[in-house]
């Protein structure tokens, strides 16, 4: 099969990473900056050590004359609309497209371009870095999940599978991104405090306020009656009360949560440190929606949304914004409890 990895950024670039690890016919889309990275040689490692060397990949210019198998789409969930567009040249009618966003609802655009293809969905629950000079690295654990609609998922997950990026598949995708938006209602609280994310994770303060954004993530669940797959190795209604352990407590029992490299911090971080609108209506957004269609108030994802405004707004005038400690944090969006 011939893939295409349509947006290489951080995320793209470690799938085709992979896939031509697996020696699959694989090509990149690439802009700015990573079309300069990928025309090297790139190492790829991870938080468990492994380490490979990957040969310069293939890259994709508009003047080729290419009909890939499969799409890999891996921008932003922002950037989804534009490249529903972008692909139409690419996509003949049995182009598989699978949409690598973890946000809900951000494949529609898809949906609505390509009614006739067959559309997947994949949940990416790990951190990627990029480390000077040439090198991707995976800093958290978790597997790809790919949804299992498709006759040709089995083949996917062999293209993919690697001791690099274990890969899962699971008919409740959408279940499977909402314990994914849990995860993540801790990105903002990152990308606010300005801190690595292992920081974040070891001070019980921040940890309190990110339980508070989860708790009205799964009550809204709850009440919409969405039962949450595990993604981690807790199960989602455990991690509210994990988090607000006493700091020597919580070390010791959350020792897999907290082995990430020291220095990883969010893509809502790296998003607002580029001047680049987040995925803020796609996390706190898709809570708060929600919350209003089942009767939930969610008055602190309400306000992360307005402070994920302000940053971006104060990042894109000033090229960067005013870092939160907690307590400050706790001031804007509401006591911790």
């Amino acid at each position: 099969m011939r893939h295409l990895v349509y947006g290489s950024g951080l995320i793209g670039s470690y799938i085709g990473s992979v896939l031509k690890l697996n020696s699959e016919s694989v090509t990149l889309a690439a802009r700015g900056v990573w079309e300069e990275r990928l025309s090297s040689k790139i190492t790829l490692t991870d938080y468990l050590d492994h380490q490979a060397e990957v040969d310069v990949h293939t890259l994709y210019t508009k003047s080729d004359d290419y009909q890939p198998d499969i799409i890999w789409l891996t921008v932003k969930c922002t950037a989804v609309e534009q490249a529903a567009e972008e692909l139409e040249a690419l996509v003949n009618a049995d182009t598989v497209i699978i949409c690598c966003q973890n946000g809900i609802g951000s494949h529609q655009p898809i949906l609505t371009q390509f009614p006739d293809n067959p559309v997947l969905r994949a949940v990416v629950p790990f951190n990627v870095v990029w480390i000077e000079p040439g090198r991707l690295h995976r800093g958290s654990e978790g597997a790809l999940v790919i949804e299992q609609k498709s006759d040709l998922v089995p083949q996917l997950v062999s293209s993919l599978e690697h001791k690099m990026l274990p890969v899962k598949t699971n008919q409740d995708i959408e279940g499977v991104q909402w314990a994914k938006l849990q995860l993540n209602v801790g990105n903002g609280i990152n990308a606010l405090a300005d801190i690595p994310v292992k920081a974040m994770l070891t001070d019980r303060r921040y940890r309190f306020l990110i339980a508070n954004l989860m708790d009205e993530l799964l009550a809204v669940c709850r009440a919409a009656a969405r039962p949450l797959p595990r993604v981690a190795r807790l199960p989602g209604h455990w991690l509210p009360t994990i988090l607000r352990l006493p700091d020597w407590l919580f070390n010791s029992l959350a020792s897999q949560m907290l082995a990430i490299d020291p220095k990883v911090k969010t893509s809502m971080w790296w998003d607002l440190k580029a001047g680049n609108p987040t995925e803020k209506q796609y996390l706190y957004g898709a809570v708060v929606k929600e919350g209003q269609r089942v009767g939930v108030l969610c008055p602190k994802n309400q306000a992360m949304l307005a402070l994920i405004e302000e940053a971006e707004k104060t990042s894109l005038a000033e090229g960067s914004w005013q870092s939160m400690d907690a307590e400050t944090l706790e001031q804007k969006i509401g006591r911790c409890e």
